[in-house]
């Protein structure tokens, strides 16, 4: 299956790489050597998302996204004594982007801080080796997906750590803000922390001046060399602000609309209000009807993710997106994801503001508790409740061995957890075993719940665009998210939580950065779409093809579904108000599970069917 996920690629040490190339990753292209010219990093990568740059024995690559050249590499590799002198590089290139770099006999190979670069490691023949994709390593383990894993995924929610576990027996994740560092001949692997969140100190003036020009920066990454990308244009408050950066640089802009026909749906008309700015943008819209409806086309997504989530459920649509970008000469496409998770921040940090300014956060605190119609004293109580993030992650777990009623709260450390009817004693039995083994070497994000809150929730979101963009067509545009570049994520939070994230307006820190380029008009924008009515309407469309997906569940048959339970939950329309995310993520497993059936765990071309 290798060739048929497009982009990934291998880095390998020095001494043993020659015999792991050859025999465990025979489709993989030689993209560059070591020193001693075994093969260094292998796979199938774009050439204009592959930088290498030698400098003596030292070998400096970055894979992605970044304005930065061969020879602006090459001065910062010439200053390098050790991997760990990677660090400075790291932490202010701008974009999106791997680094791989081997200094001193000694490899380091990194991601991204938000998580929307990762990478896995795996014991592969005699030596330990590094991919940005957890499958690929799994088919040279010749490995299928753990059936645990999957149970654990079939969860509503995945407290931190519990989402960074791979599916494949024998693969390892590195965590988001870790580098993986290796010996010669792939010996004594361990994992560096490179990454800190930066203290929250900026006032609403100062974090708009960062956000803007980080955001000018990730654009830029993308646009720099002039030719053609696409960018959502919906009007709201995330992808307009690409949309508005990218008109200022050199490369044709095609912005698109959806249009959906819902007498709620205002989107077009906000879009052609900030248009009014951006005259040199070619503006697309196109009816919502031209995308496949929700839970549509899920049955024949090629299996391109690396492992299950609730991003499968989109894959439909993003591929028809992108290939209706593709119709207009594009070759990447920008979307808006993350900028909730950046510009709105969690509830939660207000359980950390009203400690230090308690008069503020309550009044806060009583629009967010009207809002989200939670009773006085339950919010009171999540307010005053001082639990560690191990005791409440210990907690959670009780909750769930003892099938406690979750109940809903803003403030906790994250979100809370339920089995649904579901699940077998088995699957219940292995979900609980993993919470114990995170339980053992617990770690929080974050000294406070809130700003543990919100990294947990960066992570998640970016977790999620990362298996998004995986469903690109080979040759065709890829997706990209500039909101979960560092340099953005740490513009963000590098703002006070008060001046981030307010009741009382919409996404304010926003609004700031682009005050002066987008029309004042459009700036006081207050609605926001909602996505519901649509779902609904899928739901309806597919009922019978998903409830013909539980009478031959692949999960069922690995012992951790009961059908019968999963049948009855799921032929309930979703609402807003009352949604059981598990059946949509469950159901994203099985789909998935189903996406590998026909094209084999990872090496092979395996067949199956629905």
């Amino acid at each position: 299956m290798v060739g048929r996920i497009g982009s990934y690629f291998v880095v390998l040490p020095s001494g043993s790489a020659p015999g792991l190339a050859a025999d465990h990753f025979p489709s993989a292209g030689r993209l560059a050597d070591h020193p001693s010219g075994d093969p260094w990093i292998v796979g199938s990568l774009p050439a204009d998302q592959f930088t290498a740059v030698a400098v003596g024995e030292r070998r400096l690559a970055v894979i992605g996204r970044c304005p930065v050249g061969a020879d602006g590499l090459r001065a910062e590799l010439a200053g390098l004594d050790d991997v760990s002198g990677l660090d400075r590089i790291a932490r202010t290139l701008p974009g999106s982007f791997h680094l791989a770099a081997v200094v001193g006999g000694r490899t380091r190979v990194q991601g991204s801080a938000s998580g929307t670069r990762r990478v896995f490691h795996a014991r592969v023949g005699p030596a330990t080796v590094a991919a940005d994709r957890s499958d690929v390593l799994g088919g040279a383990l010749g490995t299928d997906p753990d059936p645990a894993v999957l149970a654990l995924r079939m969860l509503d929610a995945l407290p931190h750590p519990l989402g960074e576990k791979s599916v494949w027996p024998g693969v390892e994740p590195v965590p988001a803000d870790h580098y993986l560092e290796l010996g010669e001949r792939g010996g004594s692997p361990r994992l560096v922390r490179w990454w800190h969140p930066p203290e929250p100190e900026l006032g609403l003036a100062e974090g708009a001046r960062a956000l803007l020009d980080a955001l000018t920066d990730a654009v830029d990454a993308r646009t720099r060399d002039g030719l053609v990308v696409s960018a959502d244009l919906s009007g709201g408050l995330d992808s307009t602000p690409l949309c508005a950066l990218a008109a200022s640089g050199p490369a044709r802009v095609v912005a698109l609309t959806m249009a959906s026909g819902l007498a709620t749906d205002d989107d077009l008309h906000w879009a052609r209000i900030a248009l009014r700015a951006l005259p040199s943008l070619e503006h697309v819209v196109y009816p919502a009807r031209e995308l496949p409806g929700f839970y549509a086309g899920l049955y024949d997504v090629p299996a391109r993710m690396d492992e299950p989530s609730a991003a499968f459920m989109s894959t439909a649509r993003t591929l028809a997106r992108l290939r209706l970008a593709g119709g207009h000469g594009s070759r990447l496409h920008m979307d808006g994801l993350g900028g909730d998770q950046l510009l709105i921040g969690e509830p939660a940090l207000y359980h950390d503001m009203l400690r230090e300014r308690p008069l503020d956060a309550l009044r806060r605190v009583r629009v967010h508790q009207l809002l989200g119609r939670l009773p006085a004293g339950r919010t009171l109580a999540s307010l005053a409740d001082g639990r560690s993030h191990r005791d409440w992650f210990a907690a959670a777990r009780r909750g769930l061995a003892t099938g406690e009623p979750v109940r809903r709260s803003m403030f906790g450390w994250e979100r809370p957890v339920s089995f649904g009817p579901w699940f077998t004693a088995e699957a219940r039995r292995s979900v609980l075993d993993q919470f114990d083994e995170a339980l053992e070497s617990l770690d929080s994000l974050a000294p406070t719940r809130g700003r543990h809150a919100d990294l947990a929730a960066i992570r998640a979101g970016a977790r999620e665009v990362r298996l998004i963009h995986q469903a690109a067509e080979p040759g065709g545009p890829v997706g990209e998210s500039p909101f979960f570049d560092d340099r953005v994520v740490e513009a963000c939070l590098r703002v006070r939580p008060e001046e981030r994230m307010t009741p009382f307006e919409f996404k304010p820190l926003m609004k700031a950065a682009m005050a002066g380029i987008l029309p004042a008009e459009f700036l006081r924008r207050r609605t926001k779409t909602d996505g519901a009515p649509l779902a609904a309407e899928g739901f309806g469309d597919q009922d019978r093809r998903i409830s013909r997906v539980w009478r031959d569940s692949r999960l069922a048959g690995l012992g951790v579904l009961d059908p019968e339970s999963i049948w009855e939950a799921a032929s309930r329309p979703p609402s807003v108000d009352n949604r059981d995310w598990g059946v949509d993520t469950t159901l994203a497993v099985e789909l998935w599970l189903r996406s590998r059936d026909r094209t084999g765990n990872g090496t092979g071309d395996g067949k199956g069917s629905d």
